[in-house]
């Protein structure tokens, strides 16, 4: 049984070289476990330099499309990975902005089904079940029949050491792709930011108006600062009263 492990450059957090994400490291290590037909793939325009820590970690070989950095991946990888019965993947890039759509987009357009977040992923008579990742510790199982597309958590399974032997021994094989052009991305502040930041330029004392104004803010609120503790609790009760809060 073919399986494909997808990869990509990640970035050191201390030294911001590009390095192994954990993530794909965890997808190829689960792969090697189930299979002994593995391939690892990558589309992008990446260097060899920033594959390289993938060979040192464990693969053999990388299977490269070489695309512009303009160019969409998708359609790429999916005429490339037809013929694999599993695809295993990253929950999410390591390096760079990643929205994590990307094993959601390929599944979609191989027509397969997604296990997403895998920790571990066997053989259950006809089908293949897989231990999902859920917040707060909870696990979950599901199952699909071949081929299908998974998504790995980093704590999946723990990738070999770094191997300088692996490195010299492994080979990057690049391949000429066509992809569909990127389309543009505009960024936008939240609507929710653009609100607090006008609220914020509100003074000290409008904002202690707002906070103590009645219902919709038509009406302000009283500040008592005279008289006695019968007096104040008075107030507090006329105004309870008056907004039909307590009925005596």
């Amino acid at each position: 049984m073919k399986i494909a492990v997808l990869v990509a450059p990640a970035v050191h957090p201390v030294s911001g070289r590009p390095c192994a994400g954990e993530a794909d490291l965890a997808a190829l290590a689960l792969a090697q476990r189930i299979s002994d037909q593995v391939d690892v793939w990558y589309a992008g325009a990446a260097d060899d330099a920033a594959l390289a820590d993938y060979l040192a970690r464990g693969a053999t070989h990388i299977h490269t499309l070489a695309l512009a950095a303009d160019r969409e991946v998708l359609t790429a990888l999916a005429e490339a990975l037809q013929d694999y019965a599993i695809v295993l993947c990253g929950a999410r890039a390591g390096g760079g902005d990643g929205s994590g759509l990307l094993p959601y987009q390929l599944a979609e357009q191989l027509g397969r089904a997604l296990l997403p977040d895998v920790l571990a992923l066997s053989k259950s008579d006809a089908q293949w079940q897989a231990v999902q990742a859920l917040p707060k510790g909870v696990r979950r199982t599901l199952q699909a029949s071949l081929p299908l597309v998974a998504s790995v958590n980093p704590r999946a399974a723990t990738a070999p050491g770094w191997s300088y032997a692996r490195l010299q021994q492994g080979k990057i094989r690049r391949k000429a792709a066509t992809g569909v052009a990127l389309a543009p991305v505009v960024l936008e502040p939240a609507r929710r930011a653009r609100a607090l930041v006008a609220a914020s330029k509100l003074s000290g004392h409008a904002r202690m108006q707002g906070a103590i104004a009645g219902g919709e803010g038509k009406s302000a609120g009283i500040v008592v600062k005279q008289g006695d503790s019968v007096e104040k609790a008075q107030v507090v009760l006329d105004y309870l009263r008056q907004h039909q809060l307590v009925d005596f």
